[in-house]
């Protein structure tokens, strides 16, 4: 089937680099990704951790909207404990509008407990709060008027909301980590690991599928992994190897120090060979990874591939070159041979 492309994003700082230079780098990838075809960029959100230098997704998604105009951008996701629902749903509002209409909502508690505890917040409480959470927006979205609601954490009476979305009733939804509740939901969500582990998750996904507060949009499920092209296969994988250290020295940091395992561990233990074995990543020549995506394409049963591009501590100037690579040798020739 034709595939489409997305990027994943945490804004990990590399080190050695200003902020403002990472943003506006960062924001000439995404501008980038679209030129290139790609079809969303998907934000993730942490805080106090090096794993993500631009903890505010409504900002940086802001700032990117101003800078693209097809491209549709995503939060993977926003951390409903961490938000006063209502001012989540206004910033959605302008994001959506500023957007005119390219936002999706991915939403979620977060895994990490420490950064819960650091926040101030009951990482107990965040299951429920999540779901009270997103009760409200998801209410508040479609209200025109008037708000009012009666919960456990959160109590409002005849609120005027005087935005709303460009999207109704309101964007598409994401929710990553669970693959039953996001089927059960009726949201997009993505599965990770080999071609065969995603092509097993689709079909899981298929089978259990309702439709939910998704029910207003297409639901997908797609493929997603981390990425690395260079000249050869040699020089690609030695560098990926020595990121991957800074990669995971970055998403475990927290959990080290408050000596808690780390749930659902995508750094796999920090075992690149592990990682390169379920593709987790892939690294390699542009030949090596065009293969590689070709065989995602025909095997997975879906015709969406989201990858990392920029992870642990690549500089900017080897994530544009990995990506430009990328982009010419795998995204366009696949683009160009696909059905019209």
């Amino acid at each position: 089937m034709a595939l489409r492309f997305g990027m994943f994003d945490q804004l990990e700082h590399p080190g050695g680099v200003p902020l403002h230079e990472l943003y506006q780098d960062r924001l000439d990838l995404v501008s980038r990704a679209e030129d290139a075809g790609f079809w969303g960029y998907h934000k993730s959100e942490h805080h106090m951790i090096p794993l993500d230098a631009a903890p505010s997704i409504n900002i940086f998604l802001a700032a990117a909207a101003a800078r693209t105009s097809r491209i549709r951008l995503c939060s993977l996701v926003h951390l409903l404990p961490f938000y006063h629902p209502l001012r989540l749903v206004e910033e959605i509002c302008m994001i959506d509008q500023l957007s005119l209409g390219r936002f999706e909502f991915g939403f979620g508690r977060g895994i990490s407990a420490p950064e819960h505890r650091l926040w101030g917040l009951d990482d107990a409480e965040a299951e429920a709060r999540t779901d009270e959470a997103l009760e409200i927006i998801l209410a508040a979205l479609q209200t025109d008027g008037l708000f009012s609601f009666e919960g456990r954490f959160w109590q409002f009476r005849d609120v005027p909301l005087e935005v709303s979305p460009f999207q109704r009733p309101y964007p598409p939804l994401w929710r990553p980590g669970t693959l039953g509740t996001a089927a059960a939901l009726g949201v997009s969500t993505l599965a990770g690991g080999p071609t065969a582990a995603v092509a097993k998750a689709v079909e899981s996904y298929h089978d259990l599928h309702q439709p939910g507060i998704g029910r207003h949009h297409q639901p997908q499920v797609a493929g997603v992994r981390k990425f690395f092209v260079a000249r050869t296969d040699t020089e690609a994988e030695d560098r990926a190897r020595a990121s991957w250290v800074a990669y995971t020295e970055h998403l475990t940091r927290l959990f080290r120090r408050f000596e808690m395992p780390v749930p659902n561990d995508p750094t796999l233990g920090g075992d690149f060979d592990r990682a390169l074995a379920v593709q987790a990543v892939v690294a390699g020549s542009p030949e090596r990874v065009l293969a590689s995506v070709e065989e995602f394409a025909a095997n997975s049963g879906t015709d969406y591939l989201v990858g990392a591009f920029a992870w642990g501590d690549l500089t900017i100037d080897e994530v544009r070159r990995s990506f430009d690579l990328f982009a010419e040798h795998v995204v366009q020739p696949m683009l160009a041979a696909a059905p019209a």
